[in-house]
């Protein structure tokens, strides 16, 4: 399932300058930076907007920019993730810029072009028409609203937003600022830090009873239906009928830059597919944790969190596991591959090879699931070879290929094949051998054996979205490649192969 989701707020042109510093002005104690290169980032609501379509939602957004450079690079960065941008209007007002002059790695000056004067009531009343209208058009999943307190999102417009999503049963969520908390009042929920929380509620967050005081307070002054505080390295406080703290599930901080873009982003998300607000919050808590990993202002995607969290074996946190794999899959655990990603779910990654053998008898269940998977935006890569005597050169070959997606599939030539291919004296080792071994390796999810001459007819039928062959296929038509999105060649390693294996062999024992 995609939501839809709408994001309205202040839209931000983020500018970085970056260079080095080797001396001094003799004009005045400053440093000169020598510029090396110049790059532009989505801020702001934009930055909300960026996070949820890499969650692969469908969004639209709804702001204002200046009728200036500034504003036309907004837009293009906008249009090139697919974001929809026909509700941002153009105003004499100028695009919110925040250009900041990066020296050797640190930040030395932040330099900020804006008009922070709310919107006039024409603009505010343009936004309010488009919202309408995309209410009627679009069955809307949830509403976001992204308060950076540059004066689009006055208290009129916002209480006429919420009204609007109340009538039409929409979610809406509000990342707020500023002290008065009133003009948000009616949404789902806020996204506070507990800063923020404790100057909109004047309550000093020390201990969890405080912490209870500030959530109700939230909860009963902005008649929430959840209330929420972000506690940064601590994780995320929620008040529904009980207190709740999920805690932080971060291994490593690099970056905390549009963290909380990403949580808010998170929670929309599944709470706009139907998700549990528990669930929502421990998604979110995840997204949070794969951003913070990154330098610089980042988002996460779906299969970014699943893998941190399998790698962190935290797959079976409360909620976590089912409410993840609802977004990858939504059939019954029967097939093959149900089986494999519950036990991966289960962190039982010592998996029985009959787990992930493919057989005649079970293929028809397989590609059932398989498409399931692929709904969900499950990448399927597909290899294919003989792999008779497994060496590092397959090793290598075979991680690579289950790197560039979700799950790695190889069609193995059954032994009538081997034979036709390479002589009567191969394969050195029998077809439930080879798959045995390839069974054994963690990067290979599912092996499907095919006894003609190339697997065509197998591809066909499993559709996958990457084929990957070895780098002796450049300029070479690889089968199958008409089916596929995408083929992706791999350089063998060199000195390693099995024919190579086998003359050494018969080199040594002569």
């Amino acid at each position: 399932m995609t939501p839809n989701i709408l994001v309205v707020g202040d839209l931000i042109l983020d500018h970085y300058i970056w260079g080095k510093c080797e001396r001094i002005s003799p004009e005045a104690p400053v440093q000169i930076v020598e510029v090396g290169k110049e790059t532009l980032m989505l801020g702001g609501a934009c930055n909300v907007a960026h996070n949820l379509i890499s969650l692969e939602a469908k969004v639209w957004i709804c702001g204002i920019i200046g009728k200036d450079k500034a504003g036309k690079d907004l837009l293009a960065l906008l249009k090139k993730l697919h974001i929809n941008t026909q509700g941002v209007l153009t105003s004499k007002r100028p695009t919110t810029q925040k250009s900041r002059i990066i020296a050797s790695h640190q930040q030395v000056i932040r330099v900020d072009r804006e008009n922070k004067q709310s919107i006039s009531p024409k603009e505010e009343k343009s936004l309010l028409e488009f919202i309408e209208k995309l209410i009627t058009q679009e069955k809307l999943d949830c509403i976001l609203l992204s308060d950076y307190n540059k004066g689009v999102l006055t208290l009129s417009l916002c209480q006429k937003v919420i009204a609007l999503a109340k009538t039409h049963s929409i979610k809406i969520l509000i990342d707020p600022k500023g002290k008065d908390y009133h003009k948000y009042k009616g949404a789902t929920l806020l996204t506070p830090n507990k800063k923020e929380a404790t100057e909109a509620t004047n309550i000093a967050i020390s201990d969890d009873k405080s912490l209870k005081q500030a959530l109700l307070k939230l909860k009963k002054m902005c008649d929430l239906e959840f209330s929420l505080i972000t506690l940064s390295e601590d994780g995320i406080a929620i008040f529904d009928k009980n207190l709740h703290k999920i805690p932080t599930i971060a291994r490593e901080v690099f970056d905390v830059t549009g963290a909380g873009d990403s949580v808010i982003a998170a929670l929309a998300f599944m709470l706009a597919l139907g998700e549990s607000i528990l669930a929502s919050v421990y998604f979110a808590n995840a997204t949070a944790a794969v951003v913070v990993s990154k330098i610089g202002s980042a988002t996460a995607t779906k299969r970014e969190i699943f893998h941190y969290l399998k790698r962190n074996n935290l797959l079976d946190s409360c909620y976590i596991d089912s409410t993840l794999l609802s977004l990858f899959s939504s059939t019954p655990n029967s097939s093959p591959l149900d089986k494999h990603i519950q036990k991966i779910t289960q962190k039982q990654t010592r998996l029985d090879f009959k787990d992930k053998k493919i057989t005649q008898e079970n293929f028809k269940a397989f590609l059932t699931a398989l498409k399931q998977l692929q709904k969900g935006h499950f990448k399927i890569v597909f290899t294919n070879g003989c792999f008779d005597i497994l060496h590092f050169g397959h090793i290598y070959y075979l991680n690579a290929a289950r790197d560039l997606g979700d799950l790695l599939i190889v069609g193995l030539n059954g032994d009538d094949s081997i034979k036709k291919l390479k002589g009567p004296s191969r394969p050195i080792n029998n077809f439930e051998d080879r798959v045995a071994l390839l069974c054994a390796l963690e990067c290979v999810d599912f092996v499907i054996e095919f006894q003609e001459e190339t697997p065509y007819k197998l591809i066909k039928a499993l559709k996958p979205d990457i084929i990957v062959k070895g780098g002796d296929y450049k300029n070479k038509k690889v089968v199958g490649s008409d089916v596929v999105k995408e083929v992706y060649l791999i350089d063998f390693v060199e000195n390693k192969s099995t024919t190579g294996l086998i003359a050494k062999i018969q080199k040594e024992f002569k």
